[in-house]
């Protein structure tokens, strides 16, 4: 009997990936054949997943948009239907732009405080280079595992919501196995994470100047109560600093 028994069970729209995956090459000036020799794939299957034809797996998912700089969240934008955890984020960095530069000052300060508290970093301080874009197996199955007892869930409650058995998610939990790429969109959607908390932040993002580096951290490490305990805060600091103040 297969673990994955309904691993097709929703609608994942191959096509819209393969596009967004193709936008994203082409934008970058990557071939599919750099990108499937970077992914250690053929790369008529990097084109056959822009056809809209095939799937890749989680650790070539991840390779994918480690190679490209792309987050996951951008190419699976159509599948995961805006996470609790993502919602008010680019309000704030909006909302953060308003105060003063010494009200910015301390909102960093604060912000640093919480990431090195709140922030799942033991792993990062192991990592080198070549670590990047490599799924770690037993990291992913303790994030997993963590953030559904954070959102109380059983195991059996998450498999039945991702169309799996009770058995595989505990095979995940433990590092003995990786769901597909569509249970793994099932798995953030029931627990209202986002994609990149599970990988473990895998995926080495070069920070672009419009957004604030704390806040992609923040995203990325961080479950989805403590996101919560970091909005709140900001939100308060917000709400009661000084805002910068415009010339009449």
């Amino acid at each position: 009997m297969k673990d994955e028994k309904n691993e097709n069970k929703g609608k994942f729209n191959r096509e819209e990936f393969g596009k967004r995956l193709r936008e994203v090459r082409k934008k970058s000036k990557v071939t599919s054949d750099r990108l499937g020799f970077a992914c250690g794939v053929n790369p008529v299957f990097i084109r056959q997943i822009e056809a809209g034809a095939r799937m890749p797996s989680i650790p070539v998912f991840v390779k994918i948009c480690d190679n490209l700089q792309v987050s996951p969240a951008y190419l699976l934008e159509n599948e995961i239907q805006n996470p609790v955890t993502n919602k008010g984020w680019g309000e704030l960095e909006e909302e953060l732009r308003q105060l003063s530069e010494t009200s910015r000052s301390m909102v960093r300060e604060v912000l640093h405080s919480l990431i090195e508290n709140l922030a799942e970093q033991e792993k990062k301080w192991e990592k080198n280079e070549e670590r990047y874009g490599i799924v770690d197996h037993i990291e992913f199955g303790r994030r997993l595992k963590k953030v559904r007892q954070e959102m109380q869930y059983t195991s059996q409650e998450v498999a039945e919501n991702c169309g799996v058995s009770s058995v595989f998610i505990r095979q995940v939990e433990l590092g003995e196995r990786l769901p597909s790429l569509s249970v793994f969109i099932y798995l953030c959607e029931t627990l209202q994470i986002s994609p990149a908390y599970l990988l473990g932040n895998e995926i080495k993002l070069e920070v672009t100047e419009c957004h604030w580096d704390e806040l992609v951290r923040i995203q990325c490490d961080m479950t989805t109560r403590s996101q919560q305990v970091v909005k709140d805060v900001l939100t308060s600091l917000i709400y009661n600093l000084p805002k910068e103040e415009k010339n009449t």
